[in-house]
Formats: structure tokens, C-alpha cells, sequence
């Protein structure tokens, strides 16, 4: 029997896929959060109002999408336009917190589809020009999709959403060195990112990524390079691949402690 491999599929940044799955999804959580009885601390929100909330927001972010649309070239943005990056973070946030309570209640299938639609609004929010913040899920969705992605050519099409992602956040933080400990999101998703590109067998993808490390995250530069090495040593890399990972092991080489 032939072993059927699961297709990378990027969510579409459709604001109608969104609210159509995000109803479906938000549904499921609501009727698991009513059979086992739970109730909402004072300082959180119920799912049923988290629904109504993100469904108000898909009508205001709709307006925000057709009054891009309509811009003509020269055009001064509106107030809602100018806002797609607050409304994007308002969204997410209210994703990251139904996300949580989907993983109390052990409902892992909403929980991944919750990274899906966190992804397909970041992706909204980029094609209109905005910012990203609160990438958390972000980060989960794609990292989840690397795991289950083989073929070149869509781990490809994935380094570069990847990338889009990154150059969509990284001006919100500057200057953030956090230790391992304490990582920021787009932090792992600039390692997911080198190993993604590594995983191309792409030297131009991973001179791209690698650098990306060496400037963004020093500190961690030469953990990541061993580890590739030791990939290195696991795995049958053709030799051009091998070559920049050893190049860059050589250049940021482990700190040795002194005892």
C-alpha cells in the first residue's frame, strides 16, 4: 500500500475562509466549554463572547480591505487603513486566548486549527500593509507545517512566508536579545527559519537564513551551528550543504567554559 503524505497548505489570507472556519472551530469550543461547565474568572472572557468579538472585528477588517481596494494611487490612507496593524494584534490576541482555552478543555484538532487562522490573519495583515505583534500562534502554525513538509518546493514557498513574517514583526521589536529562556517569538522563528532553509539544500536560502542568526541572535549562533554540525554527521547532506554549515560551525565556534 502506497504511504499517502500529508501536502503543506498555507491558509489563505481570505477574510471569508476565516470567518467561515473560525465559526465552525469557535462553535465546537463553545459547545465542550458548556458540557464541562466551566465558567470565566473575572478577568477572562468566555469563548461564546470571544466569538462575538472576533466577528465584529471580521466586519470592521472587511471595511478596511474594501477602502484599500478602492485607494487610487497617490491616495492618503483612511483611519480604519491606519489601523490594520492594531486590529490585526486585537485578533490574534483574542486567537491566542480561545487557543487556550480549546488546550484546557483537550481539544487539540481546534487548537491547531486556531494556529491556522492566527496564520491566515497574519498573512491578511501583511497583504494590507500592517505590522505584526503578538505572533505566538504565528509561530506554532509554522512550525507545525515544516514538521509535516518534505518536498523542496513548498519548503521553499514556506521559508519564504517565513520570511514575510519576519520582516512583517521584527521593526515592532527592535534590539530584543532575550536568553534562551526567556525567547521571544520571533526569535524561534528565525531558527525555525535556518532550518527550514537547510532543509531546502538551498546554500543561497541558507546563506540568507544563517546570516539572519549571526546578526539578529549572537548569542545563540553558536549552539545552532553545532547543532547543525551534528545533523551534519546524522544525515547524508550533499556536499554544498554541508560546506556552509561547517563554514559558519568554524566561524561561530562553541564558548568553551573555563573551570
Amino acid at each position: 500500500m502506497a504511504v499517502r503524505i500529508r501536502r503543506m497548505k498555507l491558509p489563505p489570507a481570505d477574510l471569508s475562509w476565516f470567518a467561515e472556519t473560525l465559526a465552525e472551530n469557535v462553535q465546537a469550543i463553545i459547545d465542550a466549554w458548556n458540557d464541562s461547565g466551566s465558567r470565566a474568572a473575572d478577568d477572562e472572557a468566555s469563548p461564546d463572547l470571544l466569538q462575538n468579538a472576533l466577528e465584529q472585528l471580521i466586519d470592521v477588517l472587511q471595511l478596511v480591505e474594501w477602502n484599500h481596494s478602492a485607494e487610487t494611487p497617490g491616495q492618503s490612507e483612511g483611519p480604519a487603513q491606519a489601523d490594520v496593524s492594531e486590529l490585526g494584534d486585537y485578533g490574534l490576541n483574542m486567537l491566542t486566548e480561545l487557543s487556550q482555552i480549546a488546550t484546557g478543555l483537550g481539544l487539540p484538532e481546534q487548537t491547531e486549527r486556531l494556529e491556522q487562522l492566527a496564520l491566515s490573519l497574519a498573512l491578511w495583515v501583511i497583504q494590507q500593509e500592517g505590522d505584526l505583534s503578538s505572533i505566538d500562534l504565528v509561530v506554532n502554525a509554522l512550525a507545525r507545517l515544516a514538521n509535516e513538509t518534505l518536498d523542496s518546493f513548498e519548503l521553499e514557498q514556506l521559508f519564504h512566508t517565513m520570511s514575510d513574517i519576519l520582516n512583517a514583526v521584527l521593526p515592532v521589536e527592535p534590539g530584543v536579545q532575550g536568553e534562551p529562556a526567556t525567547r521571544q517569538p520571533w526569535q524561534l522563528l528565525l531558527l525555525n527559519r535556518a532550518i527550514v532553509a537547510t532543509r531546502t539544500l538551498s546554500p543561497k536560502l541558507m546563506e540568507y537564513a544563517f546570516s539572519d542568526v549571526v546578526e539578529q541572535l549572537p548569542e545563540e549562533a553558536s549552539n545552532f551551528f553545532r547543532e547543525g554540525m551534528e545533523q551534519v554527521k546524522l544525515r547524508d547532506y550533499p556536499a554544498h550543504v554541508s560546506e556552509v554549515i561547517e563554514r559558519y560551525y568554524h566561524d561561530w565556534p562553541p564558548v568553551k567554559l573555563l573551570h
